[in-house]
């Protein structure tokens, strides 16, 4: 799956569904999901994520935030972006 200048590769990908991304990139775990707490896009045209980047090997949380973005993909490249990887 190619988000931006960036791969990863499929046998890294643990869930790729339209509402719930999960998978490994560079040893950090990249989660997206639209299934959260954080209420829904004031645009109807946008959905909420939450997006989370973590080093499960040593703690370090790179990126943790909600974002209200057109489609998964873009969430995706949302979350890689705020953890600094682009």
């Amino acid at each position: 799956m190619k988000i931006g200048n960036r791969i990863i590769q499929n046998r890294m990908i643990e869930v790729n569904t339209p509402d719930h991304f999960e998978a490994k990139y560079k040893g950090l775990h990249i989660y997206v999901s639209s299934d959260h707490g954080y209420g829904k896009s004031a645009d109807p045209c946008l959905t909420r994520y939450w997006m989370e980047i973590w080093n499960w090997e040593n703690g370090i949380c790179d990126c943790q935030t909600w974002e209200d973005c057109r489609d998964i993909k873009e969430a995706i490249y949302k979350a890689i972006e705020g953890a600094c990887l682009l």
